[in-house]
């Protein structure tokens, strides 16, 4: 056993009182990996509240265990936490307004498979190699006393699951199989996981999602393909389902870099980037406020859409000719 699993399991064992969080727009690990440790604590006989930023939270999810138990962030007071445990969070401005229920770092606890961009707890165990947050919380928790029950079991596969793709993205590795492997044994059914997280989308969502293949645009000779979702026909109550056009963008032959724009308020964008593997989309979208991963990231961009894609595709561009050289 490493020696930060050892502490941070010290550690989980002689505090109380915890906040669980996670980043802005939760998605499939950072849900899976919050309610996992908060089955964790509770099966330690721990206090917690869970709480994100989010104000509508992602129904979808409804099937996991403990997603009742999700707060989204509000101005009212909340008892003063003695400890937290932040989770598939790289900086504090991804954890969003639960950062003010902070105690201080003495007193909390980061797990992350994103590159390290801030560290603000004393104990972390963050691996950027790890395919999940998901993962690292399974490395863990296996570590400790606590059973892997189905229940928690469905939670860990399901944060697997969602952040390798179907276990098809480049960040799926040998050990990811090996846990899944172990997860089943639980009685956790993947056809069932993968119908909530992929198979159980809205017709309205699904007619916005074949707006965008019928209105993607392909540059640089077809190495970079966008889709963009413009306002008028973006709709935020279905924002987790119409994300599978981030994969989409990067589905097409002799793409090297996917991009799906949405426009979720008037000149404020969202962007989402996917490489197939030699440029390094988490270095541009570093470049506009935002990051990620090597192969999958994300930013916010206000202002002129074109202008946006112009500086995009420029410094696509830039990676593609080095690469080149």
């Amino acid at each position: 056993m490493s020696v930060e699993v050892q502490e941070i399991l010290d550690f989980l064992l002689s505090a109380n009182d915890y906040l669980i969080s996670t980043h802005i727009n939760a998605d499939g690990d950072a849900y899976a990996s919050v309610l996992s440790m908060a089955y964790f604590l509770e099966k330690l006989d721990k206090k917690y509240q869970i709480i994100i930023e989010d104000q509508k939270l992602d129904s979808k999810y409804q099937f996991l265990w403990g997603f009742d138990k999700i707060q989204s962030y509000s101005d009212k007071v909340y008892t003063q936490f003695g400890a937290a445990v932040i989770l598939d969070v790289p900086n504090l401005k991804r954890l969003g307004k639960p950062s003010k229920f902070l105690p201080s770092a003495d007193y909390c606890v980061q797990i992350d498979h994103h590159p390290l961009e801030e560290k603000f707890a004393k104990y972390s165990f963050v691996d950027a190699n790890a395919s999940s947050t998901s993962l690292l919380v399974y490395e863990l928790i296996s570590k400790s006393n606590v059973e892997i029950t189905s229940e928690l079991a469905n939670l860990l596969f399901t944060g697997i699951m969602y952040d390798t793709g179907r276990f098809s993205f480049s960040n799926t590795t040998q050990r990811d199989f090996e846990v899944a492997a172990e997860l089943l044994k639980k009685d956790v059914s993947p056809s069932e996981v993968s119908n909530h997280l992929f198979f159980n989308n809205s017709f309205e969502a699904m007619k916005i999602v074949g707006y965008g293949l019928a209105n993607m645009q392909s540059f640089l000779d077809g190495r970079v393909c966008i889709i963009h979702i413009p306002r008028h026909i973006m709709n935020e109550d279905y924002n987790s389902e119409i994300e599978e056009l981030t994969n989409f963008s990067i589905a097409i032959k002799d793409v090297e870099v996917g991009l799906f724009i949405r426009e979720v308020k008037p000149n404020f964008f969202k962007v989402s980037f996917r490489s197939k593997g030699r440029v390094n989309v988490n270095s541009i979208a570093k470049i506009f406020g935002g990051g990620g991963h090597i192969h999958a990231a994300g930013c916010r961009y206000e202002g002129d859409f074109q202008k946006l894609c112009d500086k995009l595709i420029k410094e696509i561009e830039k990676q593609l000719k080095n690469l080149e050289k």
